[in-house]
């Protein structure tokens, strides 16, 4: 496979571009590889990333938290039911904390 001339003469200069960006931005090269969270009703041109997979990969919350703001994004739970017996309510399983990522930032 040839590799193709970019303008200006260098040779995949995009695809070193984005290999300086994610030497540069190890949270972002984190992000990107970890698995999205489907179904969480996030807005368009976004994607949910649960806390627990990113410390999973190794990621800080905290450190990724403060990436996340910074990129426009934000953290979110998700809710729980009650569900009611006879005599007391059940023991509902904790919420679940989750990142919204605008997809561009990823990139």
């Amino acid at each position: 496979m040839m590799a193709t001339r970019a303008a200006g003469g260098r040779y995949g200069a995009t695809a070193m571009a984005k290999k300086k960006s994610e030497a540069k931005d190890p949270i972002r090269k984190l992000l990107a590889g970890v698995a999205p969270t489907l179904f969480l009703g996030n807005p368009a041109g976004t994607v949910a990333i649960f806390e627990e997979r990113i410390i999973d990969a190794g990621g800080d919350p905290e450190e990724v938290l403060a990436w996340v703001r910074e990129q426009g994004g934000y953290p979110d739970k998700t809710f729980t039911v009650t569900k009611r017996h006879l005599i007391s309510p059940a023991q509902r399983p904790p919420a679940k904390v989750y990142y919204v990522v605008p997809e561009d930032a990823l990139k």
